[in-house]
């Protein structure tokens, strides 16, 4: 990959947040989360063990790391399983008890015991990549950016959607422009989200076209140019890997906030302009001259369906 790609980054996976041992007892017992019915906790996808995030996971966190590193070359890890999901219905056998306070934890104290895994994580590796998974998407946010505070990256998984959502399920005004702010507000820190947006569900090609789309000019509409972004259009290796033209259209930086007009969010790049038409009716858009857009078309106006996006090149 390095030869091919000189500036590419490789890193190790790392679980941060549980314990992948069939038994779940590579760890001392008070090491585990326990729920109120006093059993230790078990992601019901999985199968692990959930952690209690204490200074002694985080150590072991950050040697698991620190050895990763050793024995694959790679340039750092990825710490995934963070974030609130743990506390969220339905995503562990039973919500972690707090030991001091014998209640279910709330986000913020989960959130910032999750961060300092990442610190300690990253002052054990500190000329490592250390990059967290767990801000979830703009709406959570609000809860989950210590996480990305703890090093200055880390991952949107849910960014737009929910995997397994419907394929014709966008999300609301708000909750779009919650994850555009999320984005804004990393990068006025000089930090870094890399988002995902999965379509696993049974959609179209033109469906995987307009999602894919509409998900690139959504990102363009919040990045200050060091952001990053994934659409994989299945849980298939295929959907996951795929190379797309899309994902190589050269606009170049922004050159300003973007800006609403008559229902379309629009922002200018040195080659370019993005737009989005995140509402439930079609809106045109005039672009004020002759550009080119993701089709190839070359157009000086474009109607924009529902949920929908484009990318205009000079």
């Amino acid at each position: 990959m390095r030869a091919a790609n000189p500036t590419v980054k490789v890193i190790a996976y790392i679980n941060g947040a549980f314990d992948q041992s069939k038994g779940g007892n590579a760890y001392p017992m008070a090491w585990y989360a326990l729920g109120a019915n006093g059993k230790r906790i078990q992601s019901r996808g999985f199968g692990n063990w959930l952690m209690l995030p204490t200074a002694q996971w985080a150590s072991t966190v950050a040697t698991l790391c620190k050895n990763s590193i050793a024995s694959s070359k790679y340039d750092g890890c990825f710490l995934d399983r963070l974030g609130i999901a743990p506390l969220s219905p339905g995503y562990v056998t039973s919500p972690p008890i707090n030991p001091a306070t014998h209640q279910v934890f709330t986000k913020q104290t989960w959130i910032a015991d999750q961060s300092n895994t990442i610190t300690t994580t990253k002052s054990a590796n500190s000329d490592k990549l250390i990059m967290a998974n767990g801000l979830h998407d703009g709406t959570y946010f609000q809860y989950t950016e210590p996480l990305l505070t703890a090093d200055g990256t880390a991952m949107a998984e849910t960014w737009l959607r929910v995997s397994t959502e419907p394929e014709n399920r966008f999300p609301s005004l708000s909750e779009w422009q919650e994850d555009v702010s999320m984005l804004v507000t990393a990068g006025s820190k000089n930090e870094v989200i890399g988002v995902v947006t999965k379509l696993w569900s049974k959609a179209t090609p033109a469906q995987v076209t307009q999602w894919h789309i509409f998900m690139i000019a959504t990102f363009l509409m919040g990045t200050n140019g060091t952001g990053l972004y994934c659409f994989t259009a299945a849980h298939t290796v295929a959907g996951m890997s795929e190379d797309s033209p899309l994902d190589h259209t050269a606009i170049g930086m922004p050159t300003a906030a973007m800006t609403l007009k008559s229902g379309v969010y629009t922002r200018t790049f040195t080659n370019g302009i993005a737009a989005v038409n995140p509402g439930t009716g079609s809106v045109t858009i005039q672009l004020g001259g002759s550009y080119r857009n993701l089709a190839g078309k070359l157009v000086t106006s474009e109607t924009l369906s529902a949920h929908s996006g484009d990318v205009f090149i000079k």
